[in-house]
């Protein structure tokens, strides 16, 4: 599969009106929706969005389609060593392509039924984001919720805690002093899936210690 990189206005405005304000895993605002409602106000209309992010790009001197080159340059020189890793870890290997849309929001949210994830403009490695959104997808694919059935917060805490193996697996991938860190809420399961994953290797064996911690909090 492959990753390409793009800058699409409406997904941009999409993003940022509708992830900026809160998401499943932060209930605050991010800095850039913040200063979006400073200047426009809160439920602006498509247009003020479209002209607040142009400001925004223009004021901040970024280059979003010299960005979406440079971003995509730098996955695939790491592509075929994270993906290795990722189907040895889960099991299963991804078949579709996936769209990384650059965003100015802060938060990057993720679609795995339309193979879609955003990037901020602002990070200094996309890569970082990619190998985490993506590792959402290799869990579903190895995990898929519309067949588990489980508590959707529940597969989220678990989905969202998985991305501590990347410290482990991916560590020579994000180069140095960088890491995954997780949200703190995540902080007492992500040191259990870390405590299994050292002792068996086995990521259903991890998955299943996770649900079995989960349920007894």
């Amino acid at each position: 599969m492959k990753v390409t990189y793009k800058y699409d206005k409406k997904e941009d405005i999409w993003c940022i009106t509708n992830k900026g304000k809160i998401s499943h895993n932060s209930p605050h605002p991010t800095k850039v929706y913040e200063l979006m409602v400073n200047k426009i106000g809160e439920n602006p209309e498509e247009k003020e969005v479209s002209k607040f992010i142009d400001e925004y790009l223009e004021e901040n001197n970024y280059n979003v389609e010299l960005l979406a080159k440079t971003f995509e340059k730098e996955f695939v020189e790491i592509a075929d060593k994270y993906h290795k890793i990722a189907e040895q870890v889960f099991g299963v290997t991804l078949k579709n392509d996936v769209v990384g849309y650059l965003t100015v929001n802060n938060r990057c949210p993720y679609s795995i039924q339309e193979n879609l994830f955003f990037v901020s403009v602002s990070v200094d490695s996309a890569n970082r984001i990619a190998m985490h959104e993506l590792w959402h997808f290799y869990t579903w694919y190895r995990f898929p919720n519309d067949v588990l059935k489980i508590d959707p917060v529940v597969y989220n805490d678990i989905k969202e805690s998985l991305s501590v193996l990347l410290n482990i697996e991916c560590k020579e991938l994000y180069g140095e002093g960088v890491e995954d860190k997780g949200y703190p809420r995540h902080e007492e399961l992500r040191k259990r899936i870390v405590t299994v994953w050292n002792k068996t290797k086995d990521i259903q064996k991890v998955w299943d210690d996770a649900l079995n911690f989960i349920d007894k909090l």
